[in-house]
């Protein structure tokens, strides 16, 4: 659980100061972060639940999502970890006083900060979808189209960030 520590050093807690954050003792914290000891399922969800991870990316099987807060619009997006690394190093990650991980979409779009992206993400989000889904044809059954549309969660890419820049221009 190398991630730990990493999560960890992230949010600026201190073995002790997270083990009192989320009720655990700092010296299983140690033991997870060392690998001397695997933690349970509860503790494991508990973890991803706090940092803002999936399970999959605190056991080290996944690099691909973590998740952003946009404080406008109280949504979340999936980040793939090269990507989240790149945007955070830019400052547009932050955390705010709950300790969510957040992201500065006006500022990584580079629009007026009163300026709400949440309506124009989500429309061009589903197109975007739709334009990827039937770039080998047309799609065959509703259950197909009904996974364009009930996405829950928008993925961030760079590629979707210039979609979103053109657009706006």
């Amino acid at each position: 659980m190398n991630r730990l520590k990493e999560l960890r050093d992230e949010r600026g807690y201190s073995v002790r100061g997270l083990g009192s954050r989320i009720g655990i003792n700092y010296n299983s914290i140690c033991k997870y972060e060392n690998e001397t000891r695997e933690p349970g399922i509860d503790t494991i969800k508990q973890l991803a639940g706090f940092f803002q991870v999936t399970i999959d990316y605190l056991l080290l099987y996944s690099g691909y999502c973590l998740y952003a807060k946009y404080e406008k619009g109280n949504f979340f997006f999936k980040i793939r970890e090269d990507y989240y690394k790149e945007i955070k190093e830019k400052k547009y990650i932050y955390f705010d006083n709950n300790d969510n991980r957040c992201i500065d979409l006006n500022s990584l779009i580079g629009v007026n900060s009163e300026y709400n992206l949440m309506e124009l993400f989500k429309e061009l989000y589903i197109n975007y979808k739709l334009d990827k889904a039937t770039e080998n044809g047309p799609l065959r059954s509703i259950d197909e189209l009904n996974s364009v549309f009930n996405s829950e969660e928008i993925e961030l890419t760079k590629e979707f960030v210039s979609v979103i820049k053109d657009a706006i221009k």
